[in-house]
C-alpha cells in the first residue's frame, strides 16, 4: 500500500498513463535529431511502464522493484532534460 492505495492499482494507473502518452507527445522541432525525437516520443511512456512494473514487482522482489524505480527515474530525468532543452531553444 502507498498512501492507502494498493500497489497493483497504482501499477495499473501507471500503465494507463503510459498508454495515453504513446499517442500524446511533445512536438519536436524540425532541426532536432532523430534520437531527440525518439526520446521525446518514447521515454515518457517507458518511464511510466517502469514505474508500473515496479509497483507490481514490489511484493515479489523488493530489490527488483527498487531497481526498476531507479531506472524509471533516470529515464524520466533524461526525458525532462531534453524536453526543457527544446523549450529553451524554441525561443
Amino acid at each position: 500500500m502507498f498512501l492507502g492505495i494498493p500497489l497493483p492499482m497504482i501499477g495499473f494507473v501507471c500503465f494507463i498513463i503510459a498508454a495515453i502518452f504513446i499517442f500524446v507527445r511533445p512536438k519536436t522541432r524540425p532541426e532536432s535529431s532523430f534520437f531527440g525525437g525518439y526520446i521525446l516520443h518514447w521515454f515518457h511512456s517507458l518511464a511510466w511502464v517502469l514505474f508500473g512494473t515496479a509497483a507490481f514487482y514490489q511484493r515479489a522482489s523488493n530489490l527488483l522493484a527498487i531497481a526498476l524505480l531507479i531506472v524509471g527515474l533516470v529515464v524520466y530525468a533524461v526525458f525532462i532534460k531534453l524536453f526543457l532543452e527544446q523549450k529553451v531553444t524554441k525561443k
